[in-house]
């Protein structure tokens, strides 16, 4: 008779297995947490009253997809470990041992920490952790220690925090697996499940994509569902450029729907050969000009350039990254991929250089900021644009004694220096700021004395002093002779909360940015409501400068007395792209092709009533959709060398 019954042998079993089960579970718990942190602190930047989880299946759904892909993380995370530590007897000695289980404590800290840094990060990008990020951190540390003191004893106390749990449950099912109880079982039933994956293989892949959820949820419920980790696992796996082709329709369709190629022919007034200075605004929102926001900023220098420019106040940016900015604003360009285009292979694809295209009428050009050199890539990016001279911080006589931001110098001796070197030049020319004072942490120069009026956010602060930096430019330049034959325009990277302790956006406000375009040579005020994006900037710089060829675009150019206005497009994330017009805003997730919100934005500025499935809107929601699906045809096309038309 068998002394040891099946029973027994099976409870026995469960405790050897109990420390392991014990540890996922655990930390199933912690990544749980955060994600409810993640949830309450992020709610305003994600859900809009018409589109939040506000019934028990909305609950039920975000929570079963949370814990499936955190289980799923977990378990092939710390199975696979587990497997090659059951091999460890065969190494004499415990040192594969310990390296073994610092991998653990390691890769299941990052878990976390991604998840935890996404928390706080997630406003300043408006997604999960992609291989973006590794794109936008040159400097993490030194931009880290320009931050508040709470804000950096909070990022050590976190970091030190996971890795002590990490180690404490580490150490616990350490102990328990040294004295005998190997998680055989548990191991056996993992190689056995990777023998038989063939069999089970489609159940796994939809697992491995971060975005399958969405056959249930919306892609805002997505944010709050995915795993930091794994997006981001995911991203440098497809190795962050990949952009599937979409294809609704006919070439000749999406062509005669939307073109890229075009001539964009100038007003009568420009003869072309005007020098062109251009200046990208760091984080500057349009909540700073607005004069019924109670975010505007006493600016005398704008404020009395508004009176003489044209001010376009339905603007859009069309992401929240400053290297998606760029490139729609200088190469007329979406940024469909996670990283950032000039990254990417396809910088190989037909484009409208804009530096090369000047060159053509024998314009000089450059490019200037307080940063480091290639911080954000913006170097490739400009030599990628045929800009000939690129300037950085290092180029600042004596930059090393200058006063700083935390990413680079201050405004006004950058723009002092960009002065000279514009003297520097033969007209005609085009020349282009960008600035950072802007930027977070929104360090202010203890030389910038003022007394700012109660409630001045620190980001309405810095644009004081951005504003007091430009005045002190103009005052110089407005006695150079090349002045009064010089265009000027001005336009925001992209949006950003203009109170970072009250973050409130939606898929109207958190776009919009200001746009200005001066010309001293006709001082008069003008306030334009037509429809116009960053990717209308391309075409009025070439139009500007006389140029006549056809060139590739996405945009058109700023309204002008020929122009009508018409549609632009933005990326809130890689599941959800917008659609606007003069009324109308519209979502549309091109991995389900679902289209998930229409708003009238004009008489529901607050967007609290999706009128998707009202049948009155019929027509308008079939219009936009079409435009949608023909702009993201022809950008895909693009990407994967599908020719231009």
């Amino acid at each position: 008779m068998n002394a040891n019954p099946l029973p027994s042998r099976i409870k026995a079993e469960w405790r050897n297995n109990k420390p392991f089960v014990s540890l996922v579970f655990s930390l199933l718990m912690i990544l749980s947490f955060l994600k409810i942190i993640f949830y309450n602190y992020n709610y305003h930047f994600i859900f809009s009253p018409s589109d939040a989880a506000n019934s028990w299946k909305d609950w039920f759904q975000i929570s079963k997809w949370s814990l499936a892909y955190d289980l799923f993380i977990l378990v092939l995370i710390n199975l696979t470990f587990l497997s090659v530590l059951q091999l460890s007897w065969l190494v004499p000695g415990k040192w594969l041992t310990h390296i073994i289980l610092l991998f653990f404590i390691l890769l299941n800290s990052s878990v976390i920490l991604l998840n935890l840094s996404d928390i706080f990060y997630f406003r300043f990008h408006f997604q999960r952790a992609n291989a973006d990020l590794l794109y936008v951190l040159n400097h993490p540390f030194k931009t880290l220690f320009h931050m508040k003191v709470l804000i950096i004893a909070g990022f050590f106390l976190a970091f030190g925090s996971v890795l002590f749990v990490n180690w404490k449950l580490y150490h616990r099912f350490f102990s328990s697996f040294q004295s005998g109880k190997r998680c055989r079982l548990v191991t056996v039933i993992f190689i056995l499940g990777i023998v038989l994956l063939p069999l089970y293989k489609k159940s796994i892949e939809k697992y491995m994509v971060p975005t399958y959820p969405l056959v249930e949820l919306n892609s805002k419920q997505l944010m709050v569902a995915e795993n930091s980790f794994h997006t981001f696992v995911f991203s440098l796996f497809r190795k962050g450029e990949e952009v599937k082709r979409y294809v609704y329709m006919s070439t000749p369709a999406c062509d005669s729907i939307y073109p890229i190629r075009k001539i964009i022919p100038p007003d009568r007034a420009e003869n072309g050969h005007k020098n062109i200075v251009l200046f990208i605004m760091e984080s500057v929102p349009y909540d700073f000009f607005d004069a019924h926001s109670p975010y505007k900023v006493q600016m005398p220098f704008f404020d009395s350039l508004i009176q003489k420019s044209c001010f376009y106040d339905k603007a859009f940016c069309y992401a929240h990254q400053s290297n998606k900015g760029i490139t729609a604003i200088l190469a007329g360009l979406p940024t469909l991929s996670d990283i950032p285009l000039y990254h990417t292979s396809s910088v190989s694809m037909p484009i409208t250089a804009v530096g090369t295209a000047l060159q053509k009428n024998n314009y000089h050009s450059f490019f200037c900021i307080g940063d480091d050199f290639d911080n954000f890539g913006f170097a490739k990016c400009i030599h990628w644009l045929g800009i000939e001279n690129y300037y950085c911080k290092e180029d600042l006589p004596n930059y090393k004694n200058l006063p700083t931001h935390a990413m680079g110098i201050e405004d006004e001796y950058v723009l002092d220096f960009m002065h000279s070197k514009i003297n520097e030049l033969s007209p005609p020319f085009f020349a282009v700021n960008y600035n950072i004072s802007t930027h977070y942490p929104y360090d202010l120069p203890a030389s910038y004395q003022k007394t700012f009026p109660p409630g001045y956010t620190t980001a309405m602060k810095t644009m004081s002093y951005y504003d007091y930096s430009l005045q002190q430019f103009f005052n110089k330049t407005s006695r150079e002779k090349w002045f009064s034959n010089t265009i000027f325009i001005f336009c925001s990277d992209h949006w950003m909360a203009p109170d970072e302790n009250n973050i409130k956006f939606n898929a109207i406000s958190g776009y919009r940015i200001p746009i200005i375009v001066y010309d001293p040579s006709v001082p008069e005020k003008k306030t334009d409501h037509r429809i116009c994006s960053q990717f209308d900037i391309l075409g009025t710089i070439l139009a500007i400068s006389g140029y006549r060829d056809s060139i590739i675009t996405f945009g058109n150019r700023l309204p002008n007395s020929s122009y009508t206005g018409g549609y632009n497009f933005s990326r809130p994330n890689a599941t959800l792209y917008q659609v606007y017009d003069s009324e109308y805003v519209l979502g549309f997730n091109p991995n389900n092709l679902k289209t998930e919100f229409l708003y009238h934005y004009t008489s529901d500025s607050s967007l609290k009533e999706n009128v998707l499935s009202d049948t009155v809107y019929a027509a308008i929601r079939y219009r936009m959709t079409k435009k949608m699906l023909a702009f993201l045809q022809k950008a895909s096309m693009q990407y994967n060398g599908a020719g231009f038309k």
